[in-house]
Order: C-alpha cells, then structure tokens, then sequence
C-alpha cells in the first residue's frame, strides 16, 4: 500500500477560516486571531507571550520558575502554513435536533446515531494531513446538545478555596493572562473500541482507530488563573487539594439513568493544577482560530497527557475543594475494570 504524504499548503489571508468557510464565531474585534499561529511541523517549545502589564497583588505575581524569553516565536517557526479542508454544512442528520445550528464537516463519522454527535473523521483522512489535524475533522465527543456561546458575555466563576472568588470574562482571560501556545494529542479513552467490543463487549460504543487528533491549543495558563484569585494553602483540615472543572451542558439523568440534569464536570489535583511543566491551560484558540462550537466555543480545559473526557468543554466554573470531582462523568465513566467485573456485575456492586 503506498504511503499517504502529508499535504501542505501556503499561506492563506489572515482571517481566512481553515475549514473553507465562514470564521465560527464571525469575526470580530474583540476576538483572538492567530492567522499565524504556528500549525504545521514538529518539535514545537512552548510559546509562552510575554507577561502582561497590569497590577497584580503581591502574592500572585509570577515565580521565578515562569517562562520568562520573549524571543518572538516567528524566529522559530518560519512561514505559517495553513490546513485545508471541504467546507463545513448543515448536515440535514442534525435536523430536528438542538444541534442544527451547527456547521460540521461532511466527511465525519458520526458513531451514535442522529444525536448526540459523536465522530471521528475517516482514518485516511487523518493520516493525509500529517501531524496536525485540522480543526474541523478533529474527534468529537459530546454527552449532549451543544451549548451556544457569546464570547462578550462569557465568563469563567473561580471559587471555593481561593482568597480572590472572581468571574472573569473571556476577553480578561485572553488580555489580562500570558497566553501558552502548544501541540497537544487529544484521544479519546474508547479510540479502537470496536475492535475491543468483537472481543468482549462493552458498555462504550464502537470508536475506530480515529478517536485521536492534534492540535495547537492557545489559552491562558491554568495555574496562572489560580495564583491570581489566591489559592489556599493545601495544609490543614478542609485544605485546597483539588481543583474541580464545571462545562455548561445539561445532560439527562447524570449519565447514571437518574432523574433531572447535571453537568459535566472533573477534576485534578492540587499538584497537577499549579505544576509549569503539564501546561494546563484554558484555551480559546485551536490552530490559530477561535474554538469551533464542537470543541467548546469559547474555552475548555486542555490538559496534556490526560484522555479526552478530562479535558471540559463550554467551561463555566473552576472550584477549589478538598475533594476531588464526586460528579458522575469523573467518578463512574472511563473506567477500566478488573477482567473478571462485567457490566452487569459492576452496576450490581456500584463499581
């Protein structure tokens, strides 16, 4: 079988969306534009803008271990090259649903039906555009309808164990915060699962090989975020040992077959939350654009080295608790059990 190269192509205008079409959300002043943020190639450092001018309180200014070069990273990188896909459409699978407003790429394979939409894009079509995939064909997994966003009056609420509670709003988190811009592999926990249901079947539906996409991800630093509102010492009874992550949805049931609705939610550790070298960040920008609605317009938590279902999407609230997340999706779902615990066994157990 002959191999597939990698298609490159030249620079497009500045504002140009990469699926083809229309820019989602239209462009705008007030909006992040990278139409040359780096999306091609290998080996990316970290790209890390210089620190903000802005009064700080004493206790939240940056440590001594923060990056601190402000070589521009055009030196590093060379031209932009930009990738190219079929415009996006309203596909007539979404009509009827809360979705249809969406435009998604044609060549997706939806894996679940009619809705929610889940999808990976045909594997041919991954390889074909090398090591960064192109937005619009990057995987989705949604639990629900997805929520619309207004990136104006969008703001994140960080509470719980933090001395400064704040809400801040999405054009503070992209002027007021240093902005990381990086490579980051998302996969989902049930990429090849169909080959894994032929062997013993699972509670997860049939993903192909293709539940696994990068992209370079621009955002503000989680930790940054953090040390700002002051979070609390970790020391002590009722001490700040986990940073809790909240999405807008409403989904049915709690994903647990239950009555009324919740939320999508996880969490980290302290550790992980405030460490410089896993880059976790809330970003707003996906290969030089503003987040498509499928990808969580307009923020969501990237956390490198985690699966995809960690990584929250239409982010509305971080919370500083002692506890990690009780919330369903993190406590019950992706979970891989002992091979003698079947479904049927651990919903029995409640395992």
């Amino acid at each position: 079988m002959a191999a597939v190269e990698p298609r490159q192509f030249g620079r497009l205008e500045p504002g140009v969306a990469t699926n083809g079409a229309k820019a989602y959300p239209p462009p705008a002043s007030h909006l992040p534009r990278r139409a040359d943020s780096p999306v091609r190639g290998c080996g990316f450092p970290p790209l890390v803008s210089p620190p903000p001018r802005s009064n700080k309180p004493d206790d939240a200014s940056p440590s001594d271990d923060d990056d601190d070069d402000d070589e521009d990273w055009r030196s590093l990188y060379g031209s932009h090259l930009q990738l190219e896909v079929e415009p996006a459409v309203h596909d007539a699978r979404d009509e009827g649903t809360a979705d249809a407003w969406i435009e998604r790429n044609p060549s997706l394979v939806r894996l679940t039906g009619k809705h929610p939409f889940n999808c990976e894009p045909p594997l041919a079509r991954l390889m074909h555009h090398g090591f960064i995939t192109p937005a619009p064909l990057h995987y989705v997994r949604n639990h629900g309808a997805v929520p619309r966003g207004d990136w104006a009056t969008w703001a994140v609420e960080v509470t719980g164990l933090v001395k400064r509670p704040a809400r801040i709003t999405m054009e503070e988190l992209a002027r007021d915060f240093p902005a990381v811009e990086i490579p980051v592999t998302l996969a989902c926990a049930g990429n090849r699962r169909k080959e894994q249901n032929m062997v013993r079947q699972t509670v997860g539906f049939n993903w192909g090989a293709a539940g696994v996409s990068t992209s370079v991800w621009r955002g503000a630093r989680l930790r940054d975020v953090l040390r700002r509102c002051g979070i609390m010492p970790r020391k002590g009874p009722g001490g700040a040992l986990n940073v809790c992550f909240e999405g807008a949805e409403d989904l049915p049931g709690g994903g647990g077959g239950g009555g009324g609705s919740t939320k999508y939610g996880t969490s980290v550790t302290r550790e992980w939350a405030l460490d410089p070298s896993r880059d976790i960040m809330l970003a707003y920008m996906q290969n030089g654009e503003p987040l498509l609605p499928d990808h969580g317009f307009p923020v969501r938590v990237i956390i490198p080295g985690c699966i995809g279902g960690r990584m929250v999407k239409w982010l509305k609230r971080i919370v500083v608790t002692p506890a990690e997340s009780d919330n369903y999706y993190h406590y019950k779902d992706n979970r891989v059990l002992p091979s003698h615990v079947d479904a049927e066994l651990a919903n029995a157990e409640g395992t």
